[in-house]
């Protein structure tokens, strides 16, 4: 014993000794503001669809999005204690002598604890305040020997510390739903951002505190009342998340030696803690286009890969959602192997891997499940997901926080800000299993070697347009790109990391769905030769092709004419889902709606008299009458903003001035008469912003034709 009051006496040395050397800022002060704009106060019909496990048909379950993930339940937050404070972080607890599976869901002002064993009937047990009352909107908690510890950060929290729970006095509570009580505590440290836990060595690691220049805290928990200091690492600055294990990876200078992964603002940073008064750094590893390194997890136990993500990309850089694939067989060199680009423009937030698969949490694109067979070639693909805001992927702070996928049942419990928690249950028989047709063509895989320098930009195509950041290949079918029999408007453009280069494009489409683009007339677009910038022209499908459904391929090869199939060093391969319809579209008159969008970021000037403007090309003829123009835009003050629609000729309809005060984000549309303005041509979405102090982003845009 003598020895161990040693021990944590020369830690507590070191930890002063250590607060004035760091890397990274101290303390980052995470001022992202999460809203529950879009959320809470559901419409009846959907509650009422949600008093049940209600199967994912159709691309829906209760009125959420989804594909191959069916709902169980849902458990609003003003049904789990606490009032209406928002949601946070989650984890899960399953009891070892019961075999009772129970939600730990975090709040802002405290801890509900929610029974999901018969996940369509889940019971709420209990209450936790947080420690001191406080009040703010992080709060993390990881679960140890039957016990759950919980930090906070923010100012609200600033004494908050660790609070221990005791998860087993929950087995015998006289009634359920009442308000409950911290087991233990310890001071040390006031808020913090994170904890994580490597249960093989009964170590607790708090992160982003007031301590270590909130670098890693670490506490022994292997007495789970009684948490002690144990030593801490300040060197690189601020960690955000972690992840520690003991190391069975291939790397073998570290084979059993206890390594924490921290996630540390702008880079991964990875410390040998297994001398807990002697921390070593291993690696930080900086990468292209870190916005803000957020938090990420070893793919399997072989601790030889692992998925990362960056919180603030998706809104700084205007690319869709991007996960991070990294080789750290050598530990002390980790190599980015390529990154997974989703369908969606949200932000990512919380992941965690599972039998070979990654659960993303992406905020207003809700849980997404990745395939990760080919993560060694620097691939994912996306086998199901569900989604807790409908309408809405934008790049936002609020939607689903997290995920917990760990039960032994299979459900996974997610936290919904604003909403409350939700058990959704995956279904594997069709996941496994995604084509029941044997008829369904399987196609030749095609890629490119390196995307680093340049990759497919944006892709427009008649009134399609995507816009996606690097990958040497990007599963993008669950897209639909709608064209036309006859003549359809092309428009390819690159981006450069640096230096631009000459770059030849390609299009082909399956025209006959024999599962190749090798049939006459499948290369329907070249662009016959190299070029740096946009590359125009037109894609024209046969007569008879309406009504096929098929696979559409893009292909940007540097300096050489791309093929369908296979290899090549430079650029990337884009797939999409096609069908084709009878042609007309964009002869004007049409008696059907006919929509034109933008899913483009662009940033709102802060007190700026020009503004901003979203275009948007118009191949349809004739006088424009009814339209409706649907904004997303993301401002902290609508008080400040005036919203103009301009014609191709100059005409503005104004849709929103100065109106709404403080009020954060206009989400609608706009239903008004354009007459006889003519419709071809190039219209915009002017935002501009006329006061100072707030900022936003028109996240997209569309303009629909009646």
């Amino acid at each position: 014993m003598k020895h161990l009051s040693n021990r944590r006496l020369a830690a507590a040395l070191l930890l002063f000794c250590s607060s004035a050397v760091w890397g990274h800022s101290a303390m980052f002060p995470d001022g992202f503001k999460f809203d529950d704009s879009n959320e809470g106060d559901l419409p009846p019909a959907m509650m009422s669809a949600m008093q049940a496990a209600t199967l994912c048909q159709g691309g829906s379950a209760g009125g959420y999005p989804c594909n191959n993930v069916d709902l169980m339940s849902f458990v609003a937050k003003a049904d789990m204690g606490g009032g209406s404070a928002n949601l946070n972080d989650i984890w899960g607890y399953s009891d070892p002598q019961t075999g009772a599976e129970i939600a730990i869901v975090g709040r802002n002002n405290g801890t509900s604890f929610v029974d999901v064993t018969t996940a369509d009937a889940p019971v709420y047990l209990g209450f936790l305040p947080s420690h001191n009352n406080g009040s703010d909107s992080w709060r993390d908690i990881k679960v140890y020997n039957d016990h759950a510890f919980i930090v906070a950060d923010g100012g609200g929290n600033s004494s908050h510390g660790l609070q221990v729970f005791d998860l087993r006095t929950l087995r015998n509570l006289p009634s359920p739903g009442q308000t409950l009580s911290e087991t233990a505590h310890m001071n040390g440290f006031g808020n913090a951002h994170n904890i994580a836990i490597n249960e093989d060595s009964g170590y607790a690691y708090v992160v982003g505190s007031n301590q270590c220049s909130g670098g890693l805290y670490m506490v022994d928990i292997s007495d789970p009342l009684n948490p002690q200091y144990a030593g801490c690492f300040s060197s690189d600055g601020y960690t955000h998340d972690a992840q520690c294990v003991i190391y069975g990876g291939p790397d073998t200078e570290y084979s059993g030696r206890e390594i924490c992964v921290g996630y540390n603002e702008d880079t991964i940073t990875i410390v040998d803690v297994t001398d807990k008064f002697n921390p070593v750094q291993v690696s930080r590893t900086l990468y292209q286009g870190s916005q803000y390194t957020h938090q990420g997890w070893f793919l399997d136990g072989n601790h030889s890969i692992l998925i990362m993500n960056d919180e603030l990309d998706e809104s700084r850089n205007g690319h869709n959602t991007t996960s991070y694939i990294y080789d750290v067989s050598d530990l002390e060199n980790p190599a980015e192997l390529g990154r997974y680009v989703g369908p969606t423009p949200a932000i990512d937030h919380n992941l965690y891997t599972k039998d070979g698969y990654v659960y993303e949490t992406n905020y207003r694109a809700g849980l997404r499940i990745l395939d990760a067979a080919n993560i060694a070639s620097g691939q994912l693909s996306e086998v199901a997901y569900f989604d807790t805001i409908p309408n809405s992927n934008s790049a936002q702070f609020s939607g689903t926080w997290s995920n917990y996928a760990y039960f032994a049942s299979g459900n996974i419990i997610l936290s919904d800000i604003g909403n409350g928690l939700f058990v959704v249950r995956p279904d594997w028989d069709a996941i496994n299993n995604p084509d029941p047709d044997p008829g369904d063509p399987q196609y030749c895989s095609a890629a490119s070697n390196n995307a680093s320098e340049e990759w497919i930009g944006e892709v427009s195509l008649a009134t399609f347009s995507h816009s996606s950041g690097s990958s040497t290949y990007s599963d993008f079918t669950a897209q639909m790109v709608n064209l036309e029999e006859g003549a359809n408007a092309v428009s390819l453009t690159p981006a450069f990391s640096g230096s631009s280069y000459g770059e030849y494009w390609k299009i082909w489409i399956d025209l006959n769905s024999d599962g190749d683009f090798d049939d006459s007339g499948e290369e329907v677009f070249s662009s016959g030769g190299t070029s740096s910038s946009t590359v125009t022209g037109t894609l024209t499908l046969p007569a008879g092709s309406e009504g096929v459904s098929t696979r559409l391929r893009i292909a940007m090869r540097y300096n050489a004419a791309p093929s369908p199939c296979g290899s090549f060093n430079y650029g990337e391969v884009e797939d999409y889902s096609v069908t084709i319809g009878s042609g007309g579209g964009g002869g004007g008159g049409d008696s059907d709606p006919v929509t034109y969008s933008n899913t483009g970021s662009y940033s709102i000037p802060d007190n700026n008299a020009t503004g901003v403007s979203s275009p948007i090309d118009v191949d349809r003829g004739g006088a424009s009458e009814s339209i409706s123009v649907s904004v997303d835009i993301t401002h902290t003050y609508i008080g400040d903003l005036e919203v103009d629609l301009l014609a191709p000729g100059g005409t503005v309809f104004n849709l929103h001035n100065r109106s709404g005060g403080s009020a954060d984000d206009i989400v609608q549309t706009y239903n008004l008469d354009a007459g006889t303005v003519e419709s071809s041509g190039q219209w915009s979405l002017r935002v501009r912003d006329r006061a100072n102090v707030d900022t936003g982003t028109i996240n997209q845009w569309s303009l629909t034709f009646q």
